[in-house]
């Protein structure tokens, strides 16, 4: 199996500017601009038309707003999204490519964390579940 390789945090962003689908394109647009607001914002606006989406559309969504959130210094909200798209890499370890998964694994570990902990921080009862799951 082949291995994995990881980034720096910094080159994370880098990772964005490549592959994603043309609902995230305006974020994407704004994030290698280094407008992190909005990227933000944008985001936030496309969070409600997730439901029906392919889980790897929503899990790519969840590790670009981790990203942001984490870039934007929002610990809680950004490990929260972080956590999804850890999940979804879990869940299906063909989810990400190789680079996606290093900008997650980059990402995770700018939040304390190893690249196989599930972690520890409570945010919500459903995050619980899931690290219980995955902890079996």
């Amino acid at each position: 199996m082949p291995s994995r390789p990881s980034l720096s945090f910094g080159g994370a962003a880098v990772i964005f500017l490549l592959g994603c689908g043309p609902s995230l394109s305006s974020a994407r647009d704004a994030l290698a601009e280094g407008r992190l607001p909005a990227a933000a914002e944008e985001l936030r606006e496309l969070e409600p038309s997730l439901a029906g989406e392919p889980a790897r559309v929503r899990a790519r969504y969840a590790l670009y707003r981790g990203v942001v959130e984490l870039g934007l210094g929002n610990a809680v909200v950004a490990d929260r999204w972080l956590f999804a798209a850890w999940r979804a890499d879990v869940t299906d370890p063909r989810c990400f490519d190789e680079r996606e998964h290093g900008a997650l694994m980059a990402a995770w570990r700018s939040t304390g964390r190893l690249p196989g902990e599930a972690g520890t921080r409570e945010t919500s009862a459903r995050r619980g579940e899931a690290r219980t799951r995955t902890a079996r």
